[in-house]
């Protein structure tokens, strides 16, 4: 028969063990009726000024419109297939749809008219995609593993779909585990980055992922025109 001194050991040892999972993951929920953006960002160096300035000025603003962040993940380690380097990814969501978003960007442009200059004082890179949120996103990452980001861009449409699905077989292949699988980017006016189709997936090990990333640069790319991919890193848990 168990004692009570052997209980409560029994649940500090399972307590501390829920403790130590949870440190290993990061959860992420983008909500139904919300536009998300997508910001890769490159910061300037010696810019932590600039940046408090545009918090004040804009970040403000943008909650009273009804913004919210998301959370991200840093990108520290050289990009995998890239002609840019930023070094985060950043997430906000918005209330609505595409048309709401448009209608709070020229409504912050409004109240902050040097929005875009205020912004090019702290990032060297600025690049927004938006997703419209059509049903409750939740995901989870695990610290220990490896999450990279992938985004293709068609130049070919018949092509370009047999490239997607080719690809996405091979994710199950190799023991990928899909996490964010988004099309129909858009991007405000000045920010340009809409890839057709990007993924965030998750994979035990970097040998898993090194594997995959062989096979699937033997894919036939004829029908695409563009792809960038980062590894992705999650932020540390909160002491």
């Amino acid at each position: 028969m168990m004692t009570k001194s052997m209980m409560v050991l029994a649940f500090t040892i399972f307590a501390l063990h829920a403790h130590a999972q949870e440190d290993t993951k990061k959860t992420y929920t983008f909500k139904k009726g919300h536009v998300v953006d997508f910001l890769l960002l490159k910061q300037k160096a010696n810019s932590g000024k600039a940046l408090n300035e545009y918090a004040r000025a804009a970040i403000a603003e943008a909650r009273a419109l009804g913004y919210k962040g998301n959370g991200g993940f840093t990108i520290a380690r050289n990009p995998i297939q890239s002609n840019i380097h930023p070094d985060s990814l950043i997430f906000g969501s918005w209330p609505g749809n595409f048309k709401d978003r448009e209608t709070a960007l020229k409504t912050l442009l409004a109240a902050v008219p040097d929005l875009y200059s205020k912004r090019l004082d702290v990032w060297s890179s600025f690049f927004m995609t938006n997703y419209e949120i059509k049903e409750d996103i939740s995901f989870d990452v695990d610290r220990n593993k490896i999450q990279v980001l992938t985004s293709y861009w068609k130049k070919d449409d018949q092509k370009f779909m047999l490239f997607k699905e080719s690809f996405l077989k091979k994710i199950d292949q190799y023991g990928g585990v899909m996490k964010l699988n988004l099309t129909d980017a858009r991007s405000p006016y000045g920010y340009d980055y809409t890839p057709d189709f990007t993924t965030l997936v998750e994979w035990d090990s970097q040998a898993d992922f090194d594997a995959f990333l062989k096979s699937s640069l033997l894919m036939d790319t004829s029908g695409v025109k563009q792809v960038n991919q980062f590894y992705l890193t999650p932020p540390k848990p909160k002491t």
